[in-house]
């Protein structure tokens, strides 16, 4: 890769800066000296109006003038066109207006090829980065993620010279010989003239830069010296306070800022100095042109014209601009030349790394159907675990099951990443069928040989998005639906993976879980609705009617909070939001007008006292705090402090201090629930004033604020909700214990029944990843647990059917019977098809199906402590496979009979 940020957009699209500069110089050129021949003759023009006895002039004329040995006569090149005095100025104005229109558009089509040539750029740049990345091995991540970082840095640092890199050099040599060209057309004598006053001007400009980077650089450093100081000074502050040292901080401050001060004045007084030339530089130029064009010695010369010497100027002028702008962006090209040479070495360490791997790939075969999976003399390391291995000699037949048995830190996870090519080995060579694993191309490995290890990432987009990873098909970001090609196949793979998983309880919950689109289909939409119904009827034919409390008008709702019954529906946006109801001017307007302003700031007072009272003795982080407490931890300190200055709801602080205070506490009471925190607060009374609110809140709203609320309606659908809030239109009642268990479950029979549980599972594969959230290890709805971010990845795997699936998952924090009966589901999705599993060291694996190869990895090596019956016992690998078939539908079938997970 070029190291160089102009040669490497040069090289990146040569036709569209070659396009560019032919462009602008082959159209652009004689556009400006058309326009200074048109601003020539409109001078000329006004000296002989104030002139009268002048000759006529013609218009556009342009005759080259000779030296007196080639005979003193000028070589005409265009004649002219001879116009009267009244209609030469409107030729003249109509012809600069014309260049000037011609200019404009002449500037757009350049503008669009140099940002296409920019684009291209940035693909190239991105290009080399991705293959560099791409093909980095586990041992490279360091590199790798630098060389990302650089890719950024550089395309900042290179903006615009990816673009006209090529282009603002070539302007600047044009307009300068356009310059000497139109000093050479007016009289011969005043190209040396202007020749001095460009060079002059650059180097004055030249000048000029270098100072202002010094001045510049210096002020970056003076304002770290004083950030650095007055940093210092925040951790000084209790000495300081201890032993009284203000004074000396003052003065200490003052002789960092005046040594910081020093360096900068000289910087500046060095720019001032720099600043002289170009200043004499504006009234010399024009000096000197005048005193050329004056000049008649040796010997009497043609005059020069005012309109001839006011082109000249302006040639000189679009000259001088045209390089200033190429001092500019030689500038910033010395600011970007760091970006890209680290580029270039990072892409060079990472495809030197990567040579020796392709060398063998450009002679190796296709992957066979099968065969053994050898290990001959293998040592490797891991870095990212630090484990290591020596002497390896295995054969592993395949298509068969292996067990590599083993704790953390043992080696076992390292053998797998070798047996799936994921890593690869320092001494020794990992062969498939007699095919070494380092020359097959990464995708045709991953293809044949899935792993699911490591450190399972995901990417953000829908959960059906995540699973189907590496599927070119929807590389786009879109999702199958029931019109993509082989749709019922890869439902199959998808049902099939998600029961193997688990995964399938994780999608149901999530598809519960998830809101409602805002555009809806109005056949789902309807079936929700009608679903209600059956459900509340299945729910009595239970006796378990009493679990739910609805959403009803008319009634207060124990299961909501006090914010939620006033809203009586889903807030749409961040207007009625939890952390902004409290404080929007029509909430507090409602609560005004129904007299429930003092109420619930006594109420929100009575709330904090309690609870203050009851976390007293528990830190920040302690999880019962974030489990119950109506305000977060970092806010504690305020709520702690109102209460000891405000041991009784009266005498309240005035003015803006006092608003504050009741606006918090209202916000307490608004996010309190009885049923949930059960402080004795709200009775019946209270229970009607709130629901009279709720009317008022409904009947008032501005049309302005009608789109910010959707209203709970038994008739239809709350977009805003959740899909589980609108089937049950209420809340589960949680004083009885396994209510909501025992909810879900008559739910789950209802949607089976009216068909409607595939929507379920369809919204939850619908429903978004956020990386972050998820790859934190928190649950709930945005994020996952360690074990489902794993069992994604293993989803990844299974959907796309491999040769041999390497599991090197850590398995190790579940016990081992859920470990097991993991591992049994995934057996029997894998009959007849190779599969390696690393276990956990206390793992044993059922003698009724065992495995047909079982490895131990103690320390640094590994050995073998099992393997496949002999021809006197159970029956061979495929027909224990058969024999086990019924084990993977029986698990697979419920999912596959009553769910289609893509969308119809």
């Amino acid at each position: 890769m070029d190291r160089d940020p102009i040669v490497f957009a040069w090289r990146s699209a040569k036709r569209r800066h070659a396009a560019a500069i032919a462009v602008a110089l082959g159209l652009g050129a004689p556009l400006v000296g058309l326009g200074l021949l048109a601003l020539r003759d409109l001078v000329d023009e006004l000296l002989a109006l104030a002139e009268p006895g002048r000759g006529p002039i013609h218009f556009l004329h342009l005759v080259v003038p000779l030296p007196e040995r080639l005979g003193g006569h000028g070589l005409v090149l265009v004649r002219g066109w001879p116009l009267p005095e009244s209609a030469l100025t409107l030729w003249a104005l109509g012809a600069l207006i014309l260049v000037a229109l011609a200019l404009a558009g002449l500037g757009w089509g350049v503008a669009r090829l140099c940002v296409t040539a920019q684009a291209e750029a940035v693909r190239r740049l991105r290009e080399v980065a991705e293959d560099a990345i791409l093909r980095s091995g586990p041992a490279a991540r360091d590199d790798a993620r630098a060389l990302a970082g650089q890719v950024g840095a550089a395309i900042r640092a290179a903006d615009g010279l990816l673009a006209v890199g090529i282009l603002v050099p070539a302007l600047a040599a044009g307009s300068v010989l356009l310059a000497l060209a139109v000093a050479a057309a007016v009289a011969p004598r005043l190209v040396a003239a202007a020749g001095i006053s460009l060079v002059a001007a650059a180097l004055a400009r030249q000048l000029l830069i270098a100072r202002t980077e010094r001045r510049d650089d210096q002020r970056r450093l003076e304002g770290a010296a004083l950030e650095r100081g007055l940093t210092d000074l925040v951790r000084r502050l209790p000495a300081v306070r201890a032993h009284g040292t203000t004074a000396f901080e003052h003065a200490r401050l003052g002789h960092v800022a005046e040594r910081a001060r020093r360096a900068l004045t000289e910087t500046e007084n060095d720019l001032s100095r720099a600043r002289a030339p170009a200043l004499a530089l504006a009234v010399l130029v024009p000096t000197v042109m005048l005193a050329a064009a004056l000049w008649q010695a040796p010997a009497p010369a043609a005059p020069v014209s005012a309109g001839g010497l006011s082109a000249v100027l302006g040639a000189l002028a679009i000259a001088s601009s045209a390089v200033a702008a190429f001092l500019r962006q030689s500038r910033r090209r010395r600011a970007a030349l760091p970006a890209f040479r680290e580029i270039a070495r990072a892409a060079a360490s990472l495809e030197a790394r990567a040579r020796a791997p392709r060398r063998l790939r450009s002679q190796s075969a296709p992957l066979p159907d099968g065969g053994p999976i050898v290990l001959s003399t293998v040592a490797a390391y891991d870095p990212a675990s630090g484990e290591r291995l020596i002497g390896l000699d295995l054969s592993l037949p395949m298509p068969s099951h292996v067990a590599i048995l083993g704790d953390r830190g043992s080696g076992s996870r390292v053998l797998a990443a070798l047996i799936a090519g994921q890593l690869e080995p320092t001494a020794g060579a990992v062969t498939y069928a007699g095919t070494d694993l380092r020359s097959v191309e990464p995708a045709e490995r991953a293809r044949r040989i899935a792993y699911a290890g490591g450190e399972p990432v995901l990417m953000s987009g829908t959960l059906l998005q995540n699973i189907l990873y590496g599927d070119p098909a929807f590389a786009d970001g879109s999702s199958p639906d029931a019109s993509t090609p082989n749709a019922g196949e890869l439902e199959e793979r998808l049902v099939e993976a998600l029961s193997v998983t688990g995964l399938d309880r994780l999608v149901y919950g999530r598809g519960l879980a998830s809101v409602l689109p805002r555009r809806l289909d109005a056949t789902t939409a309807a079936a929700i609705v009608e679903t209600r119904d059956a459900l509340r009827a299945a729910l009595a034919a239970d006796h378990a009617a009493h679990l739910i409390e609805p959403f009803d008008p008319a009634r207060y709702n124990r299961q909501a909070t006090v914010g939620e019954n006033i809203l009586f529906g889903a807030p749409v946006g961040s207007a009625f939001s939890e952390a902004r109801l409290a404080g929007h001017p029509f909430t507090r307007a409602v609560l005004e007008a129904e007299g429930l302003t003092r109420p619930m700031t006594e109420m929100g007072l009575a709330i904090a006292r309690a609870t203050v009272e009851i976390f007293s003795d528990l830190p920040d982080d302690h999880p019962l705090f974030d489990a119950f407490s109506l305000f977060p931890a970092r806010e504690r300190g305020f709520f702690e402090d109102l209460v000891a200055r405000q041991p009784e709801a009266s005498g309240w602080r005035r003015g803006p201090a006092g608003q504050r205070d009741r606006a918090r506490l209202i916000g307490l009471c608004l996010r309190y629930s009885e049923t949930r925190h059960r402080f004795g607060l709200i009775d019946e009374a209270m229970e009607a004033r709130l629901v009279a609110a709720r009317r008022t809140f409904a009947a008032l709203l501005p049309a302005s604020l009608t789109g910010s609320v959707e209203f709970y309606d038994p008739g239809k659908v709350t977009a805003a909700a959740s899909l589980e809030e609108n089937l049950l239109f209420g809340r589960v009642a949680g004083a009885e214990a396994g209510a909501g268990a025992r909810v879900r479950a008559l739910m789950q029979a209802v949607l089976r029944e009216r068909g409607l549980e595939r929507t379920v599972y369809r919204f939850g594969l619908a429903s978004q990843v956020d990386p972050r959230a998820a790859e934190s290890g928190l649950g709930g709805r945005d994020g996952f647990t360690p074990f489902e971010r794993a069992a994604i990845d293993l989803a990844r795997c299974l959907v796309r059917r491999p040769d041999i699936l390497v599991v090197g998952l850590a398995l190790d924090d579940r016990g081992a019977p859920e470990v097991m009966a993991g591992i049994e589901r995934l057996r029997a999705a894998r009959a007849g098809r190779g599969l390696v599993v690393c276990l956990p060291a206390e793992c044993r694996p059922d003698e009724a199906a065992p495995f047909d190869v079982v490895l131990r990895a103690e320390r640094t090596t590994v050995v073998r402590a099992g393997g496949p019956p002999d021809a006197a016992g159970t029956a061979p690998f495929g027909d224990r496979a058969a024999a086990s078939s019924p084990a993977i539908e029986s698990s697979t079938e419920p999912v596959r009979d009553r769910t289609r997970l893509t969308a119809d």
